[in-house]
């Protein structure tokens, strides 16, 4: 029941938006009580942070599927390049779970299972930062500081496409993963030629 009024939760996110979502329209959709949506989490924001907390679970594992596919032979910033295309793939994939994801007005941010799921998705990049510093790559700045660049130029290119901008400025880029590739080559690019200096 409680993944069935997840998944309920993000269809209607999809087709309506994140404001006309409510209990009892969750309800309705999955065919139950109007209570058992309470049940299950309680208020409003109680069924947003689930959301939320799935959505950092499912892109840990989108992360994970993504490091197992990169070939042995690549270099450390390839390895991070790949876990950005991955993170523009989960965004367009399943994009009700990326716009609660990051709504804190709408979540409860004491909720260990939000925690957890944002540790675990969090933690992968950071791995992956600390083993292409290790390299070389990336040595003359802080893994936090890395970190910071390297999700807010990914994520900042998935709001431009989230927001329609990213066709309007760049036309003919070839859409998200285009951009996800350029970002992130241009990125580790300079890092690659700071370590070679």
């Amino acid at each position: 029941m409680r993944e069935a009024l997840l998944r309920a939760a993000e269809e209607a996110i999809d087709e309506h938006g994140i404001g006309p979502v409510g209990m009892r329209a969750i309800a309705r959709r999955v065919g139950v009580s109007h209570q058992a949506p309470g049940h299950h989490f309680g208020d409003r924001r109680g069924l947003f942070t689930a959301l939320a907390a799935k959505g950092f679970r499912t892109l840990a594992r989108r992360m994970r599927s993504a490091r197992r596919r990169i070939p042995d032979d690549a270099t450390p910033a390839e390895r991070v390049a790949t876990l950005g295309i991955g993170y523009m793939v989960f965004a367009k994939q399943h994009p009700a779970l990326f716009v609660v994801m990051y709504r804190p007005e709408l979540l409860n941010a004491d909720d260990p299972e939000l925690a957890e799921a944002r540790a675990s998705a969090f933690g992968i990049l950071l791995a992956e930062i600390d083993e292409a510093r290790a390299t070389g790559w990336g040595r003359d700045h802080s893994a936090t500081a890395l970190a910071l660049t390297c999700w807010s130029t990914v994520h900042g290119a998935v709001m431009l496409w989230r927001d329609g901008t990213l066709d309007t400025f760049f036309p003919g880029l070839g859409g998200v993963e285009a951009a996800a590739r350029l970002v992130t080559e241009t990125l580790n690019n300079a890092l690659a030629a700071e370590a070679a200096g």
